[in-house]
């Protein structure tokens, strides 16, 4: 367990997860997080992407199995001084958390990982888009907040605060085309799916 979230909100890092990333100190850190609703499969992506059939924990039942935030216990070593580590996290909109604490293990996420992965189960729905929408507010107030105290004309770019961003669509089986039936590409879908509805 890397943070802990309890009741109130408070977030608490664990000591042991400390210890752990204190030893990398000196080597280059790469964090792969992942992020999205409850019980759609973040444990297990991150089992796969270790090559593990078991790892972080999965469960068959609709509680959800992590609390708070966790890291891999073992670095990967990707290059000599230069290592990697995996970060999953507790669902999103579960019944046992406030979206005010969803918010909170959202943005320790971003805020942590060097690529940041959604993972969402199914098409691209209203919610998810919502869920990204808060992203891109965190990332402005981070970015305001860093430009104050820079004296004018400082360079600063938005997306030096930002995560690269990776959308994982789980269980997807639907034909991608556009309304007259054209084949099109996944961020085609991507970037009409993010389009304004008409009369917004």
């Amino acid at each position: 367990l890397l943070v802990a979230i309890d009741e109130d909100g408070k977030c608490r890092v664990k000591s042991k997860a400390c210890k752990l990333l204190s030893l990398l100190e000196n080597s280059k850190l790469a964090v792969v997080g992942v992020a999205g609703l409850y019980r759609t499969g973040k444990s297990f992506l991150l089992n796969r992407l270790l090559g593990l059939q078991e790892g972080f924990e999965i469960g068959p039942t609709v509680n959800p199995c992590t609390k708070g935030l966790w890291i891999w216990g073992q670095p990967v070593e990707l290059a000599p001084d230069y290592h990697c580590v995996f970060l999953d996290t507790e669902g999103l909109g579960s019944t046992q958390r406030t979206s005010s604490c969803d918010m909170q293990i959202f943005s320790l996420c971003i805020l942590l990982s060097s690529l940041f992965v959604y993972n969402s189960m199914g098409a691209i729905d209203e919610m998810a888009i919502e869920d990204l929408h808060l992203v891109l507010h965190l990332a402005r107030h981070i970015h305001q907040r860093s430009n104050t105290g820079l004296e004018d004309g400082a360079p600063s770019d938005l997306c030096d605060y930002l995560p690269d961003f990776l959308w994982v669509l789980r269980d997807f089986h639907l034909r991608l085309q556009d309304a007259s039936g054209r084949p099109i590409t996944s961020k085609e879908y991507l970037e009409k799916a993010l389009e304004p509805a008409s009369g917004q």
